[in-house]
């Protein structure tokens, strides 16, 4: 999670650590006309600037997005329709088969995260 630039309580969320539940307010382009952050309302607080690459145009405005805590995916849920997944981080394989990535992450990448291993 880093700091907004304008020294505000705004943060950009791009970390897997980081978890988040809010609803997309709007989308954001950091460079001009490419749209890829929304803003999302936080209990109640519009505070959270969250990166979502190439996935704003697959969701919209009024939708919830739920990211947990360690997980290289997100969810967005529109009203009356079922979660669609996207992957919020991807693991590059090299990263992947070092000694110091967390084991039980290994583990759920076998079992559970195996598309967003980038396999070079």
């Amino acid at each position: 999670m880093t700091k907004s630039n304008n020294n505000n309580d705004k943060f950009i969320i791009t970390n897997i650590k980081a978890s988040f539940d809010g609803t997309i307010l709007k989308k954001v382009d950091v460079r001009k006309n490419l749209f890829s952050h929304v803003t999302i309302s936080r209990n109640n607080k519009a505070d959270t600037l969250i990166f979502i690459g190439d996935y704003s145009d697959s969701v919209n405005i009024g939708d919830r997005i739920i990211k947990h805590k360690d997980s290289p995916f997100f969810y967005a849920v529109s009203n009356g329709k079922s979660s669609r997944k996207y992957i919020f981080e991807l693991i590059p394989e090299p990263i992947f088969n070092n000694d110091k990535f967390p084991k039980a992450w290994k583990d759920s990448c076998k079992r559970n995260w195996k598309e967003a291993i980038i396999h070079e």
